[in-house]
């Protein structure tokens, strides 16, 4: 069992950029916008703190649309293992933003795969650099640029 520690100022900042950007990019009228900056993580999963865009009225048990977790810490093979679950719960865009090396990972496409933890891959990743655009899977057109989901 690993020891929790607090998300950083910098991590807060950046949850709550990328949760302001999104509730401008996904109408409130069909999506929710959910950021848990500020909230303690779960011990028991001992996940980041994150943002997650869901459909206001989906279906019970339906994916979320888009979910972003922040890391102060440089991604690694947990990052794996979170974007396994993710991909096994049906996610198809999930990212993760690693604060220190202003960059985001973007990863796509769930697929099944027998080696993997959780059963399931993500058969596209992506790393973005701080001057990429990128935009959600579900709002193509809304771009932003890595840098502006980052603190100062």
């Amino acid at each position: 069992m690993s020891t929790l520690i607090a998300p950083t100022k910098s991590a807060k900042t950046a949850e709550l950029l990328a949760e302001n950007w999104l509730r401008n990019v996904f109408s409130s009228d069909l999506y929710r916008v959910r950021g848990y900056a500020g909230s303690a993580a779960d011990p028991d999963t001992d996940q980041t703190p994150s943002v997650v865009v869901e459909h206001l009225h989906g279906h019970e048990g339906e994916p979320p649309v888009l979910v972003i977790e922040v890391s102060d810490a440089p991604v690694g093979p947990g990052a794996a293992d979170d974007a396994g679950r993710h991909a096994a719960a049906g996610v198809l865009d999930f990212w993760v933003i690693e604060v220190k090396e202003r960059r985001v990972h973007v990863f796509r496409d769930p697929r099944p795969d027998a080696d993997a933890p959780h059963g399931f891959r993500y058969n596209q990743v992506r790393v973005y650099g701080q001057f990429a655009l990128i935009a959600p899977l579900a709002a193509e057109i809304h771009l932003a640029q890595v840098i502006n989901l980052l603190p100062y």
